[in-house]
């Protein structure tokens, strides 16, 4: 009986005997490390005095997340546990309406190897008996996606209007459309100073319709880079450029041939890849000159309209890529033979290598028999069919804007290719689930399938946001 009052407790609150309890234990915290304690937004922040804003900017990858914490548990137990890995200068701990913590909570250290150790040392941490948190690397997303933007519109424009409302800008990434470079392609990327800044341009603009020059614009956080975080220390040690914006028509030799003779700096190895590439050069100090030759005012850079970056090294995700790429080409295999009823021809595999083909033979051959690819209102005697896998989404209502007609353009302007919709009725549980296939010269190039969704209507919308961005960032 004790057990379960205390669980109601813990659900509902805590008393007024408790909370003096915990004030009176984090004014001693207080009063002995000289931290400032600072409640608002939804969380209190417990801040270090040498934390300043400056010193904020300097540090990168230093902050970790914190789950599955006790939902009694504050920053009196929290900080001597944190200490052990290193300087701790800020623990953001998550409350909820009745001021007892989400579970969960963000803590910077001074640096990113502090970081790392505090991620080494204090993940599985019993901070209670039979009670194991979690510690991770806090992704700092400070970038933002907008969609639907006008395409005549240049990045010193788009700079100029969003600076009027939001603060914290530190850069935006437009791409010339294919066809018309001194168009962009109906989207760009919005990066902020920090995270902080990015969060809150992002709930500025997300309860409201958000118009630019009369054009209706969805906004959301950009999907993080794939690949690993890296210490600064690590990208220290980085001898290769990225390059956005190349034109897809000009060949690799030739932009292999416009670095070097803007540079006169020998290139190991150049890897081109529709609008990028992937530039190795034989030391950092050389691709660090190359850089700086391609940034001065009326450089390679403004002149081509390039925009150069050290390439992220790519460690365990480029496992997964691959086997992203062998479950797309399993796609192609095993499409579903109703397709056939709107002119549509299963595609060829002769683009694929021996290799890879003998992989997806492999995957396609030891796949669980009892394991069903098809929605719940297939019939059994249809083919199996896989489809990329979209993580449920719950939105609240219907999204404003309309995702499909986004889709439909985004499609046809990068892809060459038109969308087929599909809308599949579940009887139980009553629902639509939507099927999105991309069709281009009457072959499926790539299909998708949404969750369930209680209308039509919702179960398009929602599936072709999800879709929209995923191409999105398979394209950037």
């Amino acid at each position: 009986m004790n057990k379960l009052l205390s669980e109601v407790s813990e659900v509902k609150g805590i008393n007024y005997e408790d909370e003096c309890r915990i004030s009176e234990r984090l004014i001693d915290l207080i009063n002995r490390t000289h931290y400032e304690l600072v409640q608002e937004n939804g969380q209190r922040r417990l801040t270090a005095p040498e934390l300043t804003k400056e010193y904020r900017d300097r540090i990168k990858g230093a902050e970790v997340f914190l789950g599955r914490l006790p939902r009694n548990c504050y920053e009196d137990e929290l900080m001597p546990v944190l200490e052990k890995a290193g300087r701790l200068l800020e623990l953001r701990l998550m409350l909820d309406f009745s001021r007892s913590t989400r579970g969960y909570a963000f803590a910077m250290y001074k640096d990113a190897k502090s970081a790392g150790r505090a991620r080494a040392m204090l993940d599985g941490y019993e901070i209670r008996p039979g009670h194991r948190i979690c510690v991770v690397k806090s992704v700092d997303n400070c970038k933002l996606f907008f969609g639907g933007v006008p395409k005549d519109k240049t990045k010193a424009e788009f700079i100029e209007e969003l600076g009027k409302i939001l603060d914290g800008i530190s850069n935006i990434y437009l791409y010339p459309n294919a066809e018309d470079p001194s168009l962009n392609r109906g989207f760009i990327f919005v990066e902020f100073k920090d995270h902080r800044s990015a969060a809150m341009a992002r709930r500025k603009l997300i309860p409201a319709r958000v118009m630019l020059w009369d054009h209706e614009v969805a906004v959301d956080w950009a999907d993080p880079e794939p690949g690993e975080s890296l210490d600064d220390e690590v990208m220290e040690n980085v001898t290769a450029l990225f390059i956005r914006n190349i034109s897809r028509e000009l060949h690799h030799q030739k932009v292999r041939d416009i670095l070097h003779k803007a540079t006169g700096i020998p290139i190991i190895k150049l890897k081109k890849i529709n609008h990028f590439a992937f530039v190795h050069y034989k030391t950092r100090k050389m691709a660090q000159r190359v850089l700086d030759i391609a940034s001065v005012s009326g450089g390679i850079a403004d002149q081509t309209h390039w925009e150069f970056s050290w390439a992220k090294p790519i460690g365990s995700s480029k496992i997964q890529e691959r086997q992203r790429a062998i479950q797309d080409a399993l796609a192609g295999i095993n499409l579903d033979d109703n397709q056939q009823s709107f002119g549509v021809k299963k595609p060829s595999l002769s683009y694929i290598k021996p290799q890879v083909a003998k992989k997806i033979t492999k995957l396609a051959d030891s796949r669980s028999p009892g394991k069903s690819y098809m929605s719940p209102s297939t019939s059994n005697n249809s083919p199996e069919s896989t489809h990329a896998v979209i993580y449920p989404i719950r939105p609240p209502g219907s999204f404003p804007t309309n995702y499909k007609k986004l889709l439909k353009d985004l499609v046809i302007q990068n892809f060459d290719a038109r969308c087929h919709f599909v809308c599949i009725p579940v009887l139980l549980p009553f629902g639509f689930i939507c099927k999105i296939s991309l069709v281009r010269n009457g072959q499926i190039v790539h299909e998708f399938q949404g969750e369930l969704y209680s209308t039509q209507d919702q179960a398009i919308n929602v599936t072709s946001r999800v879709v929209y961005y995923k191409l999105v960032n398979n394209i950037t």
